[in-house]
């Protein structure tokens, strides 16, 4: 009887330990800080850069310039618009950024942030 369902037996503990790792891999985030360290958010205001300012250093800043004022956070190795003055506030409502190459951008504002290095790119389709 047992040879009968020795393979069953394999083949369900196997599904249970990709599962159960797959499962810690995306609680965690699916990130670490190595993948972080070395990646630095580049604000530029108008074409002018503002600064940098490394991604693993938790930080919240008041981007402030004559066409209007931002607040930019950065946790977790994460940058990201808290808050805005401009009419429309899209900015507010984009997604926090963290790859190469992930830009946030406030128009009415002419503010810019873009991440240099950091965690690699992963993209969904390639057109050539």
């Amino acid at each position: 009887m047992w040879r009968q369902y020795k393979k069953d037996l394999i083949l369900a503990a196997a599904v249970l330990a990709a599962a159960a790792i797959s499962g810690l891999y995306f609680w965690s985030g699916g990130r670490n800080k190595a993948e972080t360290e070395g990646g630095m958010l580049e604000i530029t205001i108008d074409g002018e850069l503002y600064g940098e300012f490394p991604l693993d250093e938790d930080k919240e800043m008041v981007v402030t310039s004559s066409y209007g004022s931002n607040t930019v956070a950065i946790e977790q190795g994460r940058a990201y618009v808290t808050e805005a003055d401009c009419p429309d506030k899209i900015c507010e409502g984009m997604q926090k950024i963290a790859r190469d190459g992930e830009i946030i951008c406030c128009l009415p504002h002419r503010l810019f942030l873009t991440v240099r290095g950091g965690e690699e790119t992963v993209y969904d389709a390639v057109a050539y």
